[in-house]
């Protein structure tokens, strides 16, 4: 009878020492969820607590700091700013401010960057003028592409530039030629005056040095001007006088006129 009675001891106490065991893990197993929702909570705020700041009147734009703008005015820069004036900095696209930017006459193209905590950062750059287009009754700029930038003020403008007279659709190929002679002819190019389009092919030039016509073509303009300009003090020596000089045949300097007819170099 009694070891009938302790084995039922050791196995109730067994069996209560497993029972034990479950406890733990049954109150453990919602414990995971608490931590994420308290640092989602905090998160949360947080968030909601920035946007607040960075939506604030601290960042709305109230400075404009401009600069590489020549031949546009910074009033007119900054009249074009104003409707970005107040702003959220923060959340300010910039790509519409350049793109109004952009459409100014002069400027080519343009950075804009935002300046904490108030500002506006605008760096221009400028065309570059090379030569004034005679169209009608009033002159236009015209940039590297041969493309119209702004008409000509005569009040405010008094740079010397080449004056052309050419149908559009030659425009590019003209700027192309006088692109040619400031790399490789700018004695030349500092001396010309006019260039026009001529009907049967080729360009007509006028200049300090010769002051009289010189017809060439653009792809070897450089080199003929170069061999005419060498070839100046034998053309002075023998008393050839021409009214027009062409360098549109090949290796050669065909003069024109009542004493230059048959002459040729």
């Amino acid at each position: 009878m009694a070891r009938f009675i302790s084995r039922a001891v050791l196995v109730d106490s067994e069996n209560r020492f497993l029972r034990r065991g479950h406890a733990p893990a049954r109150r453990g197993s919602a414990s995971p969820w608490r931590r994420p929702l308290f640092f989602c909570g905090v998160l949360l705020l947080a968030t909601v607590g920035l946007l607040r700041f960075l939506g604030g009147s601290l960042f709305a734009v109230r400075r404009f700091e401009i600069s590489g703008n020549g031949r546009v005015r910074t009033e007119e820069i900054w009249k074009a700013l104003e409707p970005w004036r107040g702003s959220n900095l923060v959340m300010l696209d910039l790509a519409p401010v350049a793109d109004c930017l952009a459409r100014k006459p002069w400027i080519e193209r343009v950075t804009v960057a935002k300046r904490f905590p108030d500002g506006l950062s605008v760096r221009c750059v400028e065309w570059r003028a090379v030569a004034l287009l005679r169209d009608g009754r009033q002159l236009l700029w015209l940039n590297p592409y041969g493309a119209p930038i702004a008409p000509y003020d005569p009040k405010t403008d008094h740079a010397d530039s080449v004056l052309v007279t050419a149908d559009r659709r030659v425009l590019p190929e003209l700027v192309g030629l006088l692109e040619d002679l400031r790399l490789r002819r700018p004695d030349y190019l500092s001396a010309l005056s006019e260039i026009a389009a001529l009907p049967d092919g080729g360009f007509g030039m006028m200049d300090s040095i010769f002051r009289r016509p010189i017809r060439v073509l653009r792809r070897d303009a450089p080199e003929k001007i170069g061999a005419l300009l060498r070839a100046r003090s034998l053309i002075e020596s023998r008393g050839w006088e021409a009214r027009a000089i062409d360098l549109r045949f090949a290796d050669q300097i065909v003069l024109e006129g009542a004493y230059g007819v048959g002459n040729s170099l």
